[in-house]
């Protein structure tokens, strides 16, 4: 395999960090799907929530780490990365673990499974991406179309969470304000990283597959003439 596909230093690297980001997200996602049925949703943060919190971290370190070796610029994209990166370690260890009772609820249910399938997904396809150059159509159609699901479905337990830990901070504290102001900044912020997504998925998605059919008609017109010249020159 290292023959077939060799990598510089640093490929290796992201291949080694996407493949690790991969495999701790899956087993978020495993974990989760046994603890659920077997405990409740009430119990679930017992068994869960350290892990779950940990792998949280890594879309910020993959920012930061990947990013710089890859030798990629930091361009708008990284910002919208290292922001949301940020918010997820905020809502994990600012938000959830100083208020356990909230994870109790059934949002942080479906904060877990959306995060886990949406960094598996993403996780998974730039590790095949960095070591093989290219992907499978239908994992190539998940990392820019996953999203149709995941983000609604992170969004709408994300603004609950924040929600319901308005009842356990202090009144009219600082802290109380900022999170009112956190809540109500959703839906405007919503609005426009929906608006990214969908550019994103515009220019990395449709855009190579239209010119990759464009490519492919135009082989198919040029296999068609020259077999109708080669059958005319027999005539």
């Amino acid at each position: 395999m290292a023959s077939l596909y060799p990598l510089k230093f640093n490929e290796k690297l992201a291949f080694f960090y996407n493949t690790v980001a991969a495999t701790l997200w899956f087993c978020c996602l495993g974990r989760f799907l046994i603890l659920l049925p077997l405990v409740g949703r009430k119990f679930l943060p017992g068994g869960m929530a350290d892990f779950f919190h940990v792998v949280s971290v890594l879309p910020i370190i993959e920012t930061l780490f990947v990013k710089s070796a890859l030798r990629k610029r930091f361009t708008l994209t990284s910002l919208w990365g290292v922001s949301n990166g940020l918010k997820m370690v905020w809502l994990c260890y600012g938000v959830i673990f100083p208020h356990p009772k909230i994870a109790k609820h059934t949002s942080y249910s479906l904060l877990i499974t959306s995060w886990c399938l949406q960094y598996f997904i993403h996780y998974f396809y730039y590790a095949f991406k960095v070591k093989t150059k290219s992907s499978f159509h239908f994992l190539f159609w998940l990392e820019y179309n996953s999203f149709y699901l995941t983000y609604p479905l992170g969004l709408i337990a994300e603004m609950i969470l924040l929600f319901l830990s308005l009842a356990f901070v202090k009144q009219d504290s600082i802290y109380e304000y900022f999170l009112r102001a956190a809540f109500l900044s959703y839906i405007p912020i919503a609005y426009f990283a929906w608006g990214h997504l969908k550019s994103r998925k515009k220019r990395r998605y449709t855009e190579i597959m239209n010119k990759r059919n464009v490519r492919q008609v135009a082989t198919l017109e040029s296999i068609s003439t020259n077999t109708t010249s080669i059958e005319l020159k027999e005539m």
